[in-house]
């Protein structure tokens, strides 16, 4: 919900960074002048107002961080000089991105802000934040399965002071054998369970059905036992307590969050598969908070901004992973008597890729990696036949995915909207096309400079050399170029000038006198030079450029 209504106030967030952005660039060109920095402190504490309200405990430490820091920069205890300007004006580039990728994704990923945050806190010489800190699981969630529960005051504390017993009886059985405490964690975890059936759908529940989880992962060696862990577990001991010296008041109190947080921090960091574990992991979100460390880089690029060498790190890192999946499906297909749960790794990578690519807003091309994780988890449970032409539907599906991926390191950014709408990728979309449009381009471009410059000298003085008559076939060739890139709008604009130019400067003769014309020429010319430029950068925005043109010719061929 929080990320839902973050759509509704983003907008003026936005307008407020951008605001603030420009304010801290006015107090860096005139580091005297004070104003500024105080309008950013204003914008600031109405954001963080707004994102506090809607819970987003991430987004609103970075702009407390940045807040603060902006007022040790007015109160002279941060010196003014380049790297703290570029730290902050860094942070006002994530913020937006930030925001994006938390209302269209729906998912935090708050780690990808930690070194951030902790350069801000350096300038001010604070203590350096760490993963726990900006762990804020959403424990409003439901738990599973819950039954309501009544039972009288007198029965629930009698019940409890014998579960509290057997309790503290698991406990010391941990404590008298630290290096096998399976059998006492056993006894904690039937207690778990019993305790949960007695309280029902209270809030203590959760307390309940946390520790169960944690509890598995001890006894499935997915984490150690360890003091702090172990000191989480006494505590519970008191919570237990409580509910059977006041009964159902007990259970009508406050969620323990402190303790909740904790318990459920050693569980994101569990490494173990079980199914109480995994529950609790889905529920409460809690990979989002210890993502790998690819996910981190992705997601760092993708707030840093989704320009096109940003996106080329991502696609670096995502081509990375495509490598290393192709080299386990061909080990696999080259084996004589390959083994099918050898494909179990790759169910994992591609549901991390998958992960990644929704980052990207790769939303369909995201499904049908989850699709082919799917059915080779299918396969490798047994559940699906394992044939040559699923194999195949697999290598072509990844295939598609590569290149749409791929086009993401020509285009960046600007690709997204068309992949999201139009899967089909074509010749025209990829890297290859790509590096043969940059040698075109560049080719067009020297042409085109070359045909420019005497029509400019006849324009602007009034003269004419030999020059001129070689400009009709340097602006062919261009035309030539244009056609060959499948530009044929562009290419025929260029060839109705030419004919122009031919027919009223050479043939003729004649030398324009009517300035809103001469000035029009010139204008779709170097507008040609211009899309040029744009194309081999982003084809999405040369159309817009060329629409522009054709009303400029309009203006001197009539």
């Amino acid at each position: 919900m929080k990320y839902s209504a973050l759509s509704w106030v983003k907008t003026t967030i936005n307008d407020n960074l951008k605001e603030t952005l420009k304010a801290l660039k006015q107090f860096i060109e005139f580091p005297n002048e004070t104003a500024p920095l105080e309008q950013c402190l204003l914008l600031l504490r109405e954001m963080h107002g707004a994102l506090e309200l809607l819970q987003l405990q991430t987004a609103a430490l970075l702009v407390q961080d940045l807040e603060l820091t902006i007022k040790s920069l007015l109160a002279g205890s941060i010196e003014k000089n380049t790297s703290t300007y570029e730290i902050l004006m860094r942070t006002l580039t994530h913020l937006p991105n930030y925001l994006d990728h938390l209302a269209i994704v729906q998912r935090d990923i708050p780690l990808a802000l930690l070194p951030l945050l902790n350069e801000l806190r350096l300038l001010r010489q604070e203590k350096p934040l760490v993963a726990y800190n900006l762990f804020t699981p959403d424990l409003s969630v439901t738990i599973p399965h819950q039954k309501a529960v009544n039972l009288s005051d007198e029965k629930l504390k009698d019940y409890m002071q014998k579960m509290r017993v057997a309790y503290q009886k698991g406990l010391a059985t941990i404590v008298k054998n630290p290096k096998q405490p399976a059998e006492g964690l056993k006894f904690i975890y039937t207690v778990m369970q019993r305790l949960q059936q007695a309280t029902g759908t209270a809030h203590v529940s959760k307390v309940w059905w946390i520790t169960g989880g944690l509890i598995e992962a001890l006894l499935q060696k997915g984490l150690d036992i360890n003091k702090s862990n172990f000191n989480l577990l006494k505590q519970l001991d008191g919570l237990i307590n409580q509910v059977a010296q006041h009964g159902n008041a007990a259970l009508r109190a406050d969620m323990p969050t402190v303790l909740l947080t904790n318990l459920l921090y050693f569980v994101a960091q569990a490494r173990s598969k079980g199914k109480q574990i995994t529950a609790l992991k889905t529920i409460f979100q809690l990979n989002d908070y210890f993502p790998s460390e690819n996910a981190l880089l992705t997601a760092r690029a993708l707030f840093g901004g989704p320009d096109i060498e940003l996106m080329e790190t991502v696609v670096t890192l995502l081509n990375e992973d495509f490598v290393r999946v192709q080299e386990t499906l061909d080990i696999f297909n080259r084996t004589d008597n390959p083994s099918l749960t050898e494909l179990n790794p790759l169910v994992i990578r591609l549901r991390d890729m998958a992960k990644t690519l929704e980052l990207l807003k790769l939303r369909e091309q995201s499904q049908s990696m989850l699709a082919q994780a799917t059915l080779i988890l299918e396969i490798s449970e047994g559940r699906k036949q394992l044939e040559f032409s699923i194999l195949l539907e697999i290598a072509n599906a990844l295939l598609e995915i590569y290149a749409a991926v791929d086009i993401l390191a020509v285009q960046g950014v600007h690709a997204k909207q068309r992949l999201a709408s139009d899967s089909e990728i074509k010749f025209s979309d990829t890297r290859q096309f790509h590096d043969m449009l940059i040698v075109v381009v560049e080719e067009a471009k020297k042409e085109m400079a070359q045909a420019v410059e005497p029509l400019k000298n006849l324009i602007e003085h009034k003269t004419r050399d030999d020059s001129l008559l070689e400009v009709p076939n340097r602006l062919k060739l261009v035309g030539g170029l244009l056609t060959i890139l499948s530009q044929e709008d562009a290419a025929q604009l260029l060839e109705q000038c030419n004919q122009y130019i031919e027919n009223v400067f050479i043939k003729e003769d004649a030398v324009l006198t009517d300035e809103t014309k001469l000035q029009a020429l010139a204008d779709v010319l170097i507008g040609i030079d211009i899309y040029l430029d744009t194309f081999a950068g982003n084809p999405m925005d040369a159309g817009k450029i060329l629409s522009l043109l054709s009303s400029q010719y309009s203006v001197f061929s009539t």
